[in-house]
């Protein structure tokens, strides 16, 4: 005769479900829903569904969860900073076919440990360094110090219209505009040239390089400039030379005024950036020329935090040391007006060429990867050039080779920064997953060749 035994429970069973309990608490602190799986699972313990705290609105945004518990054990190479976790390879082959993204919870029950890591999501599963996790007891942390990342990973960046519930730090925003400081007063002539192309074939008559600050249209000229002391005044009649306040051109309601005003200002920008850029026509950008035979020019500035440099000219070169193409660092301006105030908003781009002048039939292509590419801190990091040019013109650099103009007369344009505007609510830019090289000398980022 036999004894009869009953139904048990392991203590690893036990363990397991303690450290789901674990798991949940903590992700509940987070502000996310914490659903567990049943009995039965392969290689996923749960799921986590991201929440606004504040609104309790959810998104249908998801996050598997495999959670790994042990009582008191050490981890492996376990020290106070960091240790290692190897995953069975089975879970990760599991976890690489996952049509949601997957993370590992690490639970330790003895100090109510939590930690955690993205699964493995490339490689062989079979090779021991894909299936090593490396973890940072401070970085690694399950806890709320760790929502905003988790949350991140649900978001699929090639698709538009992405959710995250929003971190409740406050942030700060970089608009990507500069205020125009306009001259005082503005010039009109009569002129006998009705229309611009008309004035100039005129003007090179009298200088190989006439000024090109200046809009003639219907019978008059208009510009910034002292008429009768350049050659524009071979092209109108010294009498009828009139000063305006340029309140009255900057301010004009008339569809045509405000036309014609913001061509001057787009065609005095021009002539006043000429010195250090070129213009496009065709692409309506200015962008660094080539610095000589060289090519390659990098520039320095004033970041956000600190002096930095950036590569603004760069040649991709073939083994045999030919150009293959060159990226320049470009933007484009468009002017506008809000109430009394005019601003130019800066859109950083590139032009590509074939050797630092000749265009480049594959362009588009090119600057369709970098943007796809190029994160929010890669694009803040060149607004930041860019408007250390424009406000910096006028100004003597604090060094010879910082970004800005020699000292010389004063702009007829001067720009200035915009103060950042406050936010209650953030996306941290460490959310993004990071696809720039991060420059060492600074917090912004470099985009590769």
């Amino acid at each position: 005769m036999t004894a009869h035994h009953g139904k048990t429970i392991s203590a690893a069973q036990i363990i397991g479900e303690r450290g789901v309990a674990l798991a949940k608490e903590r992700a509940h602190a987070m502000g996310f829903l914490f659903t567990p799986y049943g009995p039965v699972e392969a290689g996923i313990d749960a799921l986590i569904e991201l929440r606004d705290t504040l609104t309790g609105e959810v998104g249908g945004r998801l996050v598997a969860v495999q959670i790994k518990t042990r009582e008191d054990r050490s981890y492996t190479a376990e020290t106070d900073l960091a240790f290692e976790f190897v995953c069975d390879a089975d879970d990760v082959a599991y976890w690489q076919k996952a049509s949601l993204p997957v993370i590992v919870v690490l639970v330790r029950l003895s100090d109510r440990s939590l930690y955690w890591k993205q699964a493995p999501t490339k490689g062989n599963p079979a090779d021991l360094e894909v299936r090593r996790l490396r973890i940072s007891k401070s970085a690694d942390s399950f806890d709320t110090a760790a929502a905003d990342a988790i949350a991140q990973l649900s978001v699929d960046q090639a698709q538009p219209g992405i959710w995250l519930p929003p971190s409740q730090q406050p942030d700060t925003l970089l608009f990507n505009a500069v205020r125009v400081c306009l001259p005082a007063t503005i010039q009109v002539a009569a002129t006998t040239h009705r229309h611009g192309k008309d004035a100039l074939g005129a003007l090179l008559d009298h200088s190989d390089h006439p000024p090109a600050e200046w809009v003639a249209r219907g019978g008059r000229l208009v510009t910034f400039l002292d008429i009768e002391n350049t050659v524009l005044r071979h092209v109108t009649d010294t009498g009828s030379i009139d000063s305006f306040s340029v309140s009255e051109f900057s301010l004009h309601d008339d569809e045509d005024e405000q036309r014609l005003f913001v061509e001057l200002l787009n065609r005095t920008l021009r002539a006043q950036l000429d010195p250090m850029l070129s213009w496009s026509k065709r692409l309506k950008l200015y962008h660094f020329p080539p610095d000589g035979p060289a090519i390659d020019r990098t520039i320095r500035y004033m970041s956000l935090k600190n002096e930095t440099a950036r590569a603004v000219v760069k040649a991709k070169r073939r083994p045999d040391g030919s150009v293959s193409y060159v990226r320049h660092s470009a933007f484009s301006g468009r002017f506008w007006r809000e109430f009394d105030d005019w601003f130019l908003t800066v859109e950083p781009t590139y032009v590509f060429t074939r050797d630092g002048v000749r265009p480049d039939r594959f362009a588009g292509e090119r600057i369709s990867k970098l943007k796809r590419l190029e994160n929010n801190a890669a694009i803040r990091g060149q607004f930041v050039m860019w408007r250390s040019l424009l406000t910096g013109f006028g100004q003597v650099p604090n060094q010879g080779d910082l970004l800005g103009p020699a000292p010389g007369p004063a702009p007829l344009l001067r720009f200035e920064s915009l103060d950042m505007i406050g936010l209650p609510l953030s996306v941290p830019d460490d959310l993004w997953r990071s696809r720039d090289a991060i420059a060492p000398q600074n917090d912004e980022e470099e985009l590769p060749l």
